[in-house]
């Protein structure tokens, strides 16, 4: 038989369950639920099963419990609160950038890929620099090619 659960709880049982009836996210719901049952004294593998998640997941928050509190269990959430690398360009390349492609000056991502590893040096992937022209709310914005046959007076209507 495993030893007793000893953690320093710093909420009550009564609180946990507040913060658990309130909170809207699913993911720190799914948390809060844990704590509180823990916190009601039931061991780790009956909070396991109850809440659905891995034994070691539990393991892994009750140590996020002790290093921080609840706060630090809570912040824990994959793509929330921490941000990712910081862009390769600086931030009067990127309004620059944003600029030429509201001119019309590309056709497409190689084309602004070309300029800016032409004007900067700057070294881009196609997908990092299409993820950057999206973060910058940028399209390459030329209008497409007419057919010969088109009607222009009857489109126009």
């Amino acid at each position: 038989m495993g030893q007793k659960l000893e953690v320093n709880w710093r909420e009550t049982v009564t609180e946990l369950r507040k913060r658990y009836r309130k909170e809207r996210h699913s993911e720190r719901r799914t948390r809060l639920h844990a704590l509180w049952q823990l916190r009601c004294g039931k061991s780790l593998k009956e909070v396991a099963e109850l809440v659905g998640i891995a034994y070691r997941t539990l393991q892994y928050w009750v140590a996020w419990y002790r290093e921080g509190g609840l706060t630090e269990v809570l912040e824990r959430i994959k793509g929330h609160g921490r941000q990712g690398r910081p862009s390769i360009m600086k931030p009067l390349q990127q309004k620059a950038l944003a600029a030429k492609v509201a001119l019309g000056a590309f056709r497409t991502v190689w084309d602004a890929l070309q300029w800016v590893e032409g004007r900067w040096k700057v070294p881009y992937s196609y997908g990092g620099l299409h993820k950057r022209l999206k973060r910058l709310d940028c399209r390459p914005k030329v209008p497409r090619p007419r057919s010969i046959k088109a009607d222009v007076a009857a489109q126009a209507l």
